[in-house]
């Protein structure tokens, strides 16, 4: 079989190149040779133009129009719809700073480029650049997305995603990591969860660069420091801190203090003695006076035993060595008596006699009437501590809602009003040129496992180049290539608002929206998805996006 090879043929334009990219059916069919001449020596160093002028001979032989080749690791879906890339014309030998259509900023020292024997590069370098921020960003820009860690394929939750190379007379240049390119990249999230990874267009993957890209310190100008010693609940039932002031922590000082003093009081109420009964046994023992002013305060007090049935009057006669009174409830006590390892308890309250009574009544009269005005006095100094308290907490609570309602206010004019000055920066250190991202990886959805058969809503089969699911609150993309008429192993999260964004193979943008995806689904067995196709031929990826549901 012969060739013939043009060596002068106009370039193929994107259209062309896209509609041409299944390699792998092409050298699955042609079996005529046992070393292709593709992977010959001699054609390998013969030149792009070579290269180009074999593949449309292929083309014209083949007319195979289905999908990317496996050899094409960076594949835009829709080639005429990719994410533009914009230029700068930069002095290499002087400082440049750049301030992108987006907010982002981009500093290049002088000396920020070498040539492809690492010599330093004087005279005008042209700067590329762009940035890729959501889903549909992800979806056109056909950058691989999955990270493989520890035996397990992860899918990238993107912070934002930038691209920068140079370039000086067609030639491509290399980043001087001695004076790396700084990058402020804009980012759609404040949180600092995301590491900074590297696309190793090589080997094929993704390295994790251990470099923090978010610096907090941008923040504190727009958000309040709300560390504080009171926590407060507010109405979504979430907690909040407030800082407490020196009159507040006074006021709580003194009401801790005003409590403890009238618990002190309350303990130095005054006991009423019982009068004794002539048919219960007694018995008497010296009151140590600071340990039980309750009963030492009383004259003539015996000891009156509670049960008299359990009470052995044998003890009475024994001449203990030691005893020990214990308060027990109300007007009981436990007396322990004792000598060498032979003990006695017994449970008992104090009495007086008839002759004592009055005496005693008027012991306790003055006592619960002294008792009664220092409980009072405490009282009233207890409650005044507790309304101080009290008046001063609400002020501050209002003055803590006062100043949430102003922050809030405040960081939804941050979100909503984003001047230049106020965005959301990540910062990259650029040592080599190629692909930058700021990722977290996350577990492909497991929640639902089904057999996804592809259709138009006509129900006539479809073969996809290119097969997304979007998540619409996860700025990820779970992409599925070469999906012809049906996915057996398709997997999405049942419980978020999931869409399908795909490519058709006479490359044709379908998709199927958040209500159609939930209309059509299941978490197992068979599911029909009818795509809507978009009969179009766009030209920009702007064009893309406004039938791309977020």
């Amino acid at each position: 079989m012969k060739y013939k090879i043009n060596k002068n043929q106009e370039p193929l334009t994107d259209g062309e190149l896209s509609s041409a990219r299944n390699f792998n059916n092409i050298f699955k069919g042609y079996n005529a040779m046992k070393v292709p001449f593709y992977r010959r020596g001699r054609f390998l160093t013969s030149g792009s133009a070579i290269i180009v002028a074999v593949a449309v001979t292929m083309i014209v032989l083949f007319d195979d129009k289905a999908e990317t080749p496996e050899n094409k690791f960076i594949s835009p879906p829709i080639v005429q719809a990719t994410i533009p890339i914009d230029s700068f014309t930069v002095d290499a030998d002087s400082i440049t700073d750049i301030e992108y259509k987006s907010g982002s900023k981009l500093h290049i020292p002088a000396g920020a480029f070498r040539d492809a024997q690492g010599n330093l590069i004087n005279g005008k370098v042209i700067l590329t650049y762009r940035e890729f921020h959501d889903q549909k960003d992800i979806f056109l820009s056909g950058i691989p997305m999955t990270y493989d860690s520890a035996g397990t394929t992860y899918v990238f939750e993107s912070a934002g995603m930038m691209e920068i190379s140079g370039t000086q007379n067609g030639k491509s240049l290399s980043a001087n990591p001695d004076k790396p390119i700084k990058v402020n990249m804009v980012s759609n999230t404040k949180e600092d969860r995301y590491n900074t990874y590297y696309l190793d267009t090589v080997s094929r993957k993704w390295v994790n660069l251990n470099q923090a890209n978010l610096d907090q310190a941008q923040f504190k100008k727009h958000y309040a420091d709300t560390s504080a010693d009171i926590v407060m609940t507010i109405e979504d039932g979430s907690e909040v801190r407030y800082e407490s002031n020196p009159i507040l922590k006074r006021y709580e000082k003194e009401k801790i203090k005003t409590e403890a003093a009238v618990k002190a009081i309350e303990k130095e109420k005054p006991m009423p003695l019982a009068k004794a009964d002539k048919s219960r046994s007694k018995f008497h023992i010296d009151i140590d006076a600071k340990e039980f002013p309750e009963i030492a305060m009383y004259k003539g007090v015996r000891f009156q035993v509670k049960n008299e049935a359990g009470f052995d009057k044998s003890s009475s006669k024994i001449q203990w060595e030691d005893v020990k009174l214990k308060k027990l409830t109300g007007m009981d006590y436990e007396v322990t008596f004792s000598k060498g390892s032979k003990i006695f308890k017994v449970v008992a309250s104090p009495v007086v006699d008839d002759k004592d009574l009055a005496e005693a009544q008027k012991v306790y009269d003055k006592k619960f009437a002294d008792y009664q005005a220092k409980l009072t006095q405490r009282k009233e100094a207890e409650e005044k501590a507790e309304k101080q308290y009290q008046a001063r907490l609400k002020e501050m609570q209002a003055e803590m809602q006062k100043a949430m309602a102003e922050q809030k206010e405040r960081n939804r004019l941050y979100e909503a009003r984003m001047s230049k000055s106020e965005l959301v920066y990540r910062t990259f250190s650029v040592n080599q040129f190629g692909f930058y991202n700021c990722d977290c990886p996350r577990q492909i959805p497991t929640d639902a496992n089904v057999v996804a058969t592809i259709t138009d809503e006509n129900n006539n089969p479809l073969n996809l180049t290119e097969l997304c699911l979007v998540e619409k609150s996860v700025n990820m993309v779970c992409s599925y290539h070469s999906v012809n008429r049906e996915c057996k192993d398709f997997r999405f999260n049942s419980k978020q608002d999931n869409m399908l964004w795909a490519v058709t193979s006479n490359n044709k943008l379908a998709i199927v929206d958040i209500r159609s995806f939930k209309a059509q689904q299941s978490t197992t067995g068979t599911v029909q998805f009818r795509f809507k196709v978009i009969d179009k031929e766009f030209k920009s990826s702007d064009e893309v996006k406004t039938y791309l549901e977020i």
